[in-house]
């Protein structure tokens, strides 16, 4: 499915438009230093007033996701204008949408609503600090659930008739795509070298005295969250996973993405609202919350308390690893042996393979001694045994790939969004002009009048 982009806007799922909006509102809604903002109407379509108050939340919506807190004059007043003419065309198109009788079912935006809250929640790190967001934003859950209502069923109306009168006429021929290719081709990206890897991961021992205080505690806590604590401060409060900070909310996911077979199995047996009975993964004992489904994602909680191993178990590990390592270099087959000894249950049944080529140059999320530790190396040659934070690795370089230019049947699928994103933006514009000639529209200029 393509990504809709009908303007310099980005057109936002549910959680992350409500989320964004939030943290405008809470900053609009901060007394300023030297800024007192007074409400007025600076556009009208049909019956509909467009409020200074939604331009300047648009506006710093967009410095949220930005991150800058302020950009030169005429680049604002540029960045506000373009906001403006959006608004406006929302406002059209939502009015044109409900002449055309497209209606969205309340099921439905309720669902996205709750789906926006609680990513919001979760943002902000849990049901009490949300609650202070609230205050210093001046809202109440009510009036926020409001807002997100409407703005919500303004964004599926549009999207109804975007896909009703728009986008689906939109198509790029055969012909258009090799013609911009060959145009183009030497103005496009080159395709960065890549590598691509199989690994072992090799994780210490956990002492049966450690797994025991750890079950001890998550016993004291699942007690506390039986007595009424909520598990979101609980998380907060004694979880000692980095998702304690958002009230121990993993957001929605994919269970078999988390490589956790015991945890995953945990999980799947609990219905919405339930909490499981303690868990032991290779990270210690949780306490998973089921918070809602969607297809097949899942929206959960959890409290983790690590049982740690010692130093006596990373020197065991660290013998293993080497004693790995030494018999793949005297000719043992390293698929195998990752099958064998890998404690990566995501990739250890297919030899260690990790999927998908490695880009060099943008190795997110990899620490910088793994990137150093393959960078030079050429196909078929093995690591040193890599000492981590939680264990150590020892990785196999299989293919490596220069930077080159794509060929066609690469940069396909790039230029084929690009060409209909261009013809979506010309028939949108062309389209918002045609309802600015059946609908009344009155933009204010900057002094009301």
């Amino acid at each position: 499915m393509r990504a809709e982009k009908i303007s310099k806007r980005r057109v936002l799922g549910a959680a992350a438009l409500a989320a964004g909006m939030f943290a405008a509102a809470s900053a609009a809604a901060r007394p300023q230093a030297q800024e007192q903002l007074i409400d007025r109407v600076i556009a009208v379509v049909e019956d509909r007033a467009l409020l200074q108050s939604e331009l300047e939340m648009e506006y710093r919506r967009f410095l949220f996701q930005s991150q800058v807190r302020s950009l030169p004059r005429e680049e604002e007043e540029r960045m506000r204008s373009e906001f403006l003419e959006g608004l406006v065309a929302d406002l059209l198109m939502a009015v044109h949408a409900e002449q055309k009788g497209i209606e969205i079912p309340d099921a439905q935006i309720d669902d996205e609503v709750e789906r926006a809250l609680d990513e919001s929640r979760r943002a902000a790190g849990g049901d009490e600090a949300f609650a202070r967001e609230l205050q210093r934003a001046g809202l109440t859950e009510m009036q926020l659930r409001g807002q997100w209502r409407e703005k919500i069923r303004t964004r599926r109306l549009i999207e109804g008739l975007m896909y009703r009168e728009i986008r689906r006429d939109v198509e790029v021929s055969e012909g258009e795509l090799r013609a911009y290719f060959r145009e183009r081709q030497d103005e496009l990206p080159q395709r960065p070298a890549t590598v691509s890897v199989a690994h072992i991961l090799i994780l210490p021992g956990t002492p049966d005295s450690a797994k025991d205080s750890a079950y001890g505690r998550i016993l004291e806590i699942e007690r506390e969250i039986a007595a009424g604590m909520d598990f979101a401060a609980a998380a907060g409060k004694y979880s000692e996973d980095p998702s304690a900070k958002f009230g121990g909310s993993l957001g929605f996911v994919r269970l078999e993405d988390l490589g956790s077979p015991p945890f995953e199995a945990a999980a799947r047996r609990l219905l919405v609202g339930e909490v499981s009975p303690p868990v032991l993964s290779r990270f210690g004992w949780h306490l998973i919350r089921l918070e809602s489904v969607s297809g097949d994602e899942v929206n959960l909680r959890h409290i983790l308390i690590r049982a740690q191993s010692g130093e006596p178990e990373m020197e065991e590990a660290a013998r293993r690893a080497e004693r790995v390592r030494q018999e793949i270099l005297a000719g043992a087959d390293f698929g195998a042996m990752a099958q064998q000894y890998s404690d990566d249950e995501k990739t250890k049944h297919n030899g260690g393979v990790i999927e998908g080529e490695i880009v060099l140059e943008s190795l997110e999320g990899v620490a910088d001694f793994f990137i150093e530790a393959i960078r030079d190396m050429g196909p078929g040659e093995i690591t040193p045994v890599i000492r981590e934070q939680g264990g150590f690795r020892i990785v196999k370089v299989l293919d490596r790939a220069p930077e080159r230019p794509y060929t066609f049947v690469e940069a396909r699928e790039s230029l084929e969004e690009m060409i209909w994103q261009e013809k979506l933006q010309r028939k949108f514009q062309e389209y918002i002009a045609e309802l600015k000639t059946i609908y009344h529209v009155d933009i204010k200029t900057a002094d009301g009048g």
